[in-house]
């Protein structure tokens, strides 16, 4: 399901939950200098994710780090991988999944991934089917009451800039996020209202669930008009 607009109007108006309004103004200021640090050495978010491996890079579907990055306190976790273009149609570099600890049981459940261009920029957000990731699935209502805060790393390796810039990114882009996950939970509803519907998960042809593009230059602009409002700019 492609959710259309960028929900840009919600960040304007302010027509979030405080929680979401006040850790997207906390985010915005480090997600704008780390990605302008990052420009300044001519650089960005994947030139720095794989500043340790320029020599050995990594393979089409191979998870980076290779056991995933782990926050020890949040239970948070990312990893970055690229499927083979002769079998992925989108035009990118890879992408990012990101995750949260299962609640009460092991495992973890997918919250977003996002897509990055060649050039490093995220370029589309996207949900994906249960057996992509080998996730719990948890229904969007469960997930958007444990962000933005939940999500967050904060750890030396892979990156400590990937991580923050992660974690930012996520309180920046709460409305996306929102509308992702309710959109992959229609698909996902059987017509007897079960979630989630097995002839759906058990669908090896479909990976991705819902999706939007996304500019992040439009999200921090808007953000920027939001706190420049409430004179916090």
């Amino acid at each position: 399901m492609i959710v259309r607009g960028t929900m840009l109007d919600r960040i304007i108006a302010g027509d979030m939950p405080d929680g979401w309004v006040d850790a997207g103004l906390a985010a915005l200021d480090e997600w704008i200098a780390i990605h302008e640090a990052l420009a300044n050495d001519g650089q960005n978010v994947l030139t720095e994710l794989f500043r340790d491996h320029q020599e050995t890079g990594f393979g089409y579907w191979e998870h980076f780090p290779a056991d995933d990055a782990h926050d020890p306190r949040s239970g948070a976790r990312f990893y970055y991988h690229a499927h083979d273009p002769s079998e992925w149609s989108r035009q990118e570099h890879g992408h990012f999944h990101l995750f949260l600890p299962s609640e009460n049981e092991a495992g973890f459940s997918h919250v977003v991934a996002i897509s990055m261009s060649p050039e490093g920029l995220p370029q589309r957000l996207f949900t994906t089917n249960e057996w992509v990731t080998g996730e719990r699935l948890a229904p969007a209502a469960e997930l958007l009451d444990r962000l933005p805060e939940g999500f967050e790393i904060n750890r030396a390796r892979p990156s400590w800039l990937v991580g923050r810039w992660l974690t930012a990114l996520v309180a920046l882009v709460m409305p996306q996020v929102e509308s992702l996950l309710r959109a992959r939970d229609e698909v996902l509803t059987g017509s007897e209202g079960a979630l989630p519907s097995p002839t759906v998960v058990d669908d090896r042809s479909r990976h991705v669930l819902s999706e939007s593009e996304l500019d992040m230059q439009e999200v921090t602009a808007a953000w920027g008009r939001y706190a420049a409002e409430l004179g916090q700019a």
